[in-house]
Order: structure tokens, then sequence, then C-alpha cells
């Protein structure tokens, strides 16, 4: 089957392929500030390759990319970790150095929608519903998977929610906000949306509070003591190469996720 995008097949060819493969997937992202190097789009961009890869390889469907997302507050300790003085009311990566502001739904709105697009997708019978989401922040993620949980208890369909990231053996995604992976990942995909020049030159410094770039190790805690970007997730470094082999890194991941879930609805 090459067209897959639900939104683009007739019935008949719809009921076809569930009568083949029974999953339909969900990419799911906000338009959110990612530097002044990057898209809006990166996290919807991301998912929503990611979720065409995996469905050519697991079968199914895939429902048009959901653009939205939410985000909370961050806390004192993140702030400080960030490079902020602890006090200021900052929400995700709205960094007040930003030009444009994130598009973010409230955590109560973003949930009665993805509840509303569960409830619409259940009516047409998958087996495997499987939300993918390009956002990864903490809030975003409990509200998906708590609606994946009362789904999957309350209908005859099993809901999962997967991320286009590489997970390591601790299960640590290994990627930061617009820094070298996410970079890297636009390089491969979409290379006219990135300007690379929009960044100081090598030889400046990086802040995570001028740009809203931040590595992964500050996010858990394990900043550089100038709340400057790690140099091993620096963007200015970051290449096609690296973001192919993320991709399918991910995709690969993710494929094994949903080919456990399918079995376990059989």
């Amino acid at each position: 089957m090459n067209e897959r995008r639900i939104a683009h097949l007739r019935p008949k060819q719809i009921t076809n392929e569930m009568d083949h493969c029974s999953i339909v997937y969900l990419p799911v992202g906000p338009l959110e500030w990612h530097g002044p190097h990057l898209p809006l789009g990166v996290d919807a961009f991301n998912a929503e390759n990611a979720t065409t890869m995996a469905a050519e390889r697991t079968g199914g469907l895939v429902l048009p990319t959901f653009f939205w997302g939410t985000e909370r507050e961050r806390s004192p300790q993140m702030l400080e970790w960030l490079g902020f003085d602890g006090d200021e009311w900052i929400i995700g990566m709205d960094f007040p150095g930003n030009s444009l502001p994130s598009m973010y739904a409230s955590e109560e709105i973003f949930a009665l929608l993805v509840r509303e697009q569960l409830r619409m997708t259940l009516n047409f019978g998958f087996k495997l519903i499987v939300i993918v989401s390009g956002h990864a922040a903490e809030n975003h993620l409990i509200a998906l998977e708590r609606l994946a949980v009362e789904f999957s208890a309350e209908s005859a369909s099993k809901v999962i929610v997967v991320v286009p990231f590489v997970r390591n053996e601790q299960d640590i995604m290994k990627v930061g906000h617009a820094s070298k992976v996410e970079t890297s990942i636009m390089l491969a995909l979409e290379p006219e949306t990135v300007a690379l020049e929009n960044l100081p030159s090598v030889d400046q410094p990086l802040r995570n509070v001028d740009y809203a770039i931040v590595d992964y190790l500050t996010f858990i805690g394990k900043p550089t003591e100038d709340h400057t970007v790690h140099d091993f997730d620096d963007p200015r470094d970051a290449t096609t190469r690296i973001g192919r082999e993320t991709i399918d890194s991910a995709v690969e991941q993710m494929v094994a996720q949903v080919n456990r879930a399918y079995i376990e609805t059989e």
C-alpha cells in the first residue's frame, strides 16, 4: 500500500487496510520556539516523518498531524539550571529573549482535544491507536499517557504513546531542545528550514537563556558552570548524517514498541 494517510483514502481502501493491519498512528506536536535557527514545527515534523516510516514497516494508517501541545511553568530549580535567577515566570521554552511565543495550549484544553480525537478514532474500530509525540515535555506526555491508559481500559482498542527519539539502556532520551540532535533531524528532513548562520559563531558561547537552546544534561540537572550548551550537543555541530542515524534508530525502537502492543491486541 503506497498511500497510508487516511485523509487521502476512500472508504474501501481504509477498511481493506484495517482488515490487513488494524493500526492507526496520530502524530502530535505543537508549534514551538526552537531557537533562531529552526522552524516552529520541529516537533510535529519529526513526529510526522517517524510515523510515516513506522507505518510503512508495521502496516496501518496515519491520521493528519495534530499541531497541538502543552507546557507548564519552569520550577525554580530548573530555572537555576538554565541560568535564570529562579524566581521568573517562564512557560516551557518561551524564554524572555525569544522574538515569538510558542503555541502552547493549557493542559486541560489539550487533554480535551486529544480525548475528542481519540473518541472519533475509536469509532473506526482500530485495534491499536499509536500516539507519536514529537514534543517530550513532562506534563504533555503525562496527559497523553493518562488518556492512553483510560481509553485502553474502557474501550475495545489499545492506545499507546511513543516518542520519535532514541532511548538508551537507562531509558533516558538523549535529546535536548533545539540542540544538536533536533537540528540534525531537521537537516535530514527539511534542510531548507535550517539557518545555522542565525546562531553565533563557534567561538562564541551559546547560553541557554539567550537562545532557549538546551541540552539534555541541563534538563536533568547537570548544567555547565556558565549555563552554556554542552559541547557534545552544540547545534552548530549538527549534520545530516547524525539526523538520519537518529531518525533510523528512533523509528526502529518505535516499530518494536508498536509490534509488541499490536500482538497484545490479538
